[in-house]
């Protein structure tokens, strides 16, 4: 029976984002990508291995193979996909994507990366195919690499960061499935988000040195932050979060606890105002 969410990684990043994702009957994921790389979708036959920062020519490959995407996403209420934009393949699956999840009366949630500064060009042409994606997606959630490096006022290497990236963003995709079974669009009611991530035995410790990680530029007095918690978060706690959130951005906090029991692996929510991104 076809769950009522599809995760899609496009694109290299997307591929590798889904592929820490735990194999689990209820969570259905497929990959789309050029080259011989394992992918449910595999555009092109190999013929192509990436499309070097075309955004076109992703387009392009994505919208003849868009019956074989459509059919993936045919029986699906919710899509999430999640790509690094930059590149080609990623920016210009999504557009596909999305006119297949119209197509289904579905909604499209996208999770998206921004490279390094120093990728220069390419950093430049993701923020340009960012304005798109929003445009088109009825939530994005945008994450921005170039912040991972300095997270807790350290100085990752950026193959760590990285990585970490990966791992972040594979969170926050897994994060966003397990909301969708809930009033997901009621409680992310804006329409551009970013993240934080903390891990810590004290969830309002972990809250509050979250808050000032969000990994793109936002302010968290903009609108309603989102605390999630793998880890059931008790009353008091739930209550000096709501205090400490609220005293600081003159918002009270929507609070989605887990059912675990170990640390809390607590990641925010942060709303962004997206008509300051798209001028």
């Amino acid at each position: 029976m076809v769950g009522r969410t599809l995760i899609i990684g496009s694109g290299g990043a997307g591929k590798n984002t889904v592929s820490r994702i735990p194999d689990d009957p209820k969570v259905s994921v497929i990959t789309i990508n050029t080259g011989q790389h394992g992918s449910t979708i595999s555009m092109a036959d190999g013929s192509v291995d990436g499309c070097r920062g075309d955004r076109d020519l992703g387009w392009a490959l994505a919208y003849d193979y868009k019956d074989e995407i459509c059919k993936e996403i045919s029986g699906h209420s919710n899509i999430i996909v999640t790509a690094g934009l930059g590149g080609g393949t990623g920016s210009g699956t999504i557009p596909v994507i999305e006119e297949c999840a119209r197509e289904s009366n579905a909604r499209m949630i996208s999770v998206v990366s921004i490279p390094m500064p120093f990728e220069t060009l390419r950093r430049e042409t993701a923020l340009k195919q960012m304005k798109e994606v929003i445009r088109i997606s009825d939530r994005t959630i945008l994450f921005d690499i170039g912040k991972m490096p300095s997270r807790g006022g350290g100085s990752l290497p950026i193959s760590k960061a990285i990585s970490l990236a990966d791992e972040m963003m594979k969170e926050a995709v897994v994060r966003i499935h397990d909301m969708l079974e809930g009033p997901f669009f009621s409680t992310l009611s804006e329409k551009v988000y970013t993240i934080a991530y903390r891990q810590s035995n004290d969830p309002v410790k972990a809250v509050m040195s979250a808050k000032d990680e969000c990994l793109f530029d936002a302010d968290p007095r903009y609108g309603k932050i989102i605390v999630t918690s793998d880890s059931e978060i008790s009353r008091a706690d739930a209550e000096n979060i709501s205090r400490t959130i609220g005293d600081t951005t003159g918002i009270i906090p929507e609070i989605v606890t887990g059912k675990g029991t170990e640390d809390h692996r607590i990641m925010l929510f942060i709303p962004i105002s997206y008509r300051s991104l798209l001028s």
